[in-house]
């Protein structure tokens, strides 16, 4: 590491301006990790203090800067113009090499706006497949560079010139590759009359991720598969978990059905499982369905954006077309029970993914970013 190059680098700034916390937030928090610790860059995540994020950035040991604002549900530009001279006060005080690192939308409307008018260096990180409005591009183009995660991503983006773009995969630190010894005792324990064929859903309970699909494609399994169980993990979003105990209790399949909430790590969550379903649509590029084929889960999941993506670099999984009804999902689902064996990735490939997406790299990427943007803003 060029200690000298890096003097004229930072703080790097991760404002958020939401309440809950979610896989980008994690990718967030993991890059921050290692630019303090690779590459001794100061990072501080500005959140608001009655939220998951600032306590789940404090959690993983980064720098907090705690706000009054309570946690934005919506994008405000009357709010945001309200608060503008109080954000660009608080980024003035971490000097003029501060770099401003939105990672979503929201923020680059708050904080980003406000470190351009301080002339300062704004990064926006595209997670998310949009529908862009007029305001979303006008947003994003006020930052000197732009990441996204994925080819999805970056199609979504397609308004901008390639130079203005940089794709770079999100970091998966120290994952596990291997399954620790205990993994089903919980849930086997549950379900004590037979060895169950344990299914399983990870993710927040949104619209996109279909967890009510997930519930559709479990009664043709319990049909098919009598030992098979299902486990949902996640926290409630759109749906909330009465909503989705209802839905198993009409399909008939509620005593096979658990909800077990969020739990972290992920990867004790995947560990329980014979094979992981993913429905969701729309996914920019898919952190449990990674995590997933990184600790040897195998997977079924729909055919579309950043599935597509994974399965095409990695395998681990097999995929189905995002229009498969109920039956076509659980069909994909009992062939790759059938050859889990030879559907999850070995144990030397995963070393190479997670080699692939190991933080360090991560961090390098963005840290050459952040130079060549303070030195066309110096």
């Amino acid at each position: 590491m060029d200690s000298r190059a890096s003097a004229t680098v930072g703080p790097i700034i991760f404002p958020f301006t939401g309440a809950s916390v979610g896989g980008s937030h994690i990718s967030t928090f993991h890059l921050a990790r290692s630019l303090m610790l690779d590459h001794r860059i100061r990072c501080i995540v500005i959140a608001p203090a009655a939220s998951s994020i600032a306590r789940q950035a404090s959690e993983m040991g980064l720098e907090v800067q705690a706000t009054a604002d309570a946690p934005a549900k919506a994008r405000k530009p009357g709010s945001d113009l309200i608060r503008l001279p109080r954000r660009m006060q608080a980024l003035r005080l971490y000097g003029p090499h501060t770099v401003v690192h939105c990672n979503d939308l929201w923020t680059l409307q708050s904080w980003g706006f406000a470190g351009r008018l301080l002339s300062l260096p704004v990064v926006y990180h595209h997670r998310v497949i949009l529908t862009m409005s007029r305001l979303d591009r006008a947003l994003v183009r006020i930052a000197q560079a732009v990441i996204t995660i994925s080819e999805p991503c970056r199609r979504n983006l397609g308004f901008l010139a390639d130079h203005r773009v940089h794709s770079i995969l999100n970091p998966f630190p120290g994952p596990a590759l291997e399954r620790p010894a205990g993994w089903r005792a919980e849930f086997g324990a549950r379900w004590q009359d037979r060895r169950p064929i344990l299914v399983g859903f990870v993710g927040n309970f949104q619209y996109r991720k279909r967890p009510d699909f997930f519930l559709e494609v479990c009664q043709v399994l319990a049909e098919r598969e009598p030992d098979a169980r299902f486990i949902i993990f996640g926290r409630e979003r759109d749906y909330q978990s009465k909503d989705l105990e209802d839905r198993a209790r009409e399909l008939g399949i509620a005593d096979k059905v658990a909800l077990a909430g969020f739990r972290s790590p992920t990867e004790m969550n995947l560990a329980t499982l014979d094979v992981l379903l993913a429905p969701a649509l729309g996914e920019p590029f898919g952190r449990t369905l990674v995590e997933a084929l990184l600790l040897g889960v195998p997977f079924v999941a729909t055919d579309d954006a950043g599935h597509s993506e994974i399965v095409a670099r990695w395998s681990g999984g097999h995929l189905v077309r995002p229009d498969a009804t109920a039956e076509q999902f659980a069909d994909a689902a009992v062939n790759v029970l059938a050859a889990s064996g030879d559907v999850a990735l070995s144990l030397e490939a995963r070393h190479r993914v997670a080699e692939e997406l190991a933080p360090r790299l991560h961090a390098a990427k963005m840290l050459g970013i952040y130079r060549r943007i303070c030195l066309a803003t110096q």
